[in-house]
């Protein structure tokens, strides 16, 4: 009887639990500070970026397989608690007509996780200024607590890159090409 195979084998896959993978969004909030130089003095700044959602998906045995977000930043929120500069800043960046500045997220957990002894990494793509940039950020001080995840994600910004000309002051006082960014990041499952 050639059925006898097949009824034995969906016997036993009727007893094995089959599970998928699955997706979940977690809440993420980012508070970010930025700083860079000039010839006179470095300066540094901050801005928190609007409550954004990131689709986490676990593997069938729950490890991390994708992880993909867009976190938005107003550029008009930037703040270096100078206000001629901060005027200067949104000037420079051009807030009026790109008010947004956006960092998408689509990574697998390949590009992200790395060897426990060096730091992880994760891609992104940078929009400011409506040109789009590949960046990658370096996550530091991971902590998986109860219901929520935290970290930190530091990148570099070259303002030249980014289409962003700081014209100098008094013909001397020139401002730096990099621009390091800092976020704190935390995200809460649902």
């Amino acid at each position: 009887m050639k059925t006898a195979p097949l009824l034995l084998i969906l016997a036993l896959l009727g007893r094995a639990e089959v599970r998928a993978d699955t997706t979940q969004d977690w809440a993420g909030a980012a508070d970010i500070t930025f700083s860079g130089t000039s010839t006179l003095h470095n300066w540094a700044g901050k801005v928190t970026a609007k409550p954004f959602t990131t689709s986490v998906t676990l593997t069938d045995s729950g490890q991390l397989k994708k992880v993909k977000a867009e976190v938005t930043v107003e550029a008009a929120g930037m703040d270096t608690a100078e206000p001629k500069r901060d005027e200067n800043m949104r000037k420079a960046m051009k807030a009026t007509d790109y008010p947004l500045i956006r960092a998408a997220i689509d990574a697998s957990a390949e590009s992200i996780t790395s060897d426990p002894r060096t730091p992880a990494f994760l891609p992104m793509t940078l929009t400011l200024l409506g040109k789009s940039q590949k960046i990658t950020g370096v996550i530091s001080h991971f902590q998986k607590q109860k219901d929520k995840v935290t970290f930190d994600l530091d990148f570099p910004v070259s303002m030249k890159t980014s289409g962003i000309s700081v014209p100098s002051v008094l013909l001397f006082i020139r401002v730096g090409d990099e621009v390091k960014i800092h976020a704190t990041v935390t995200l809460k499952e649902p």
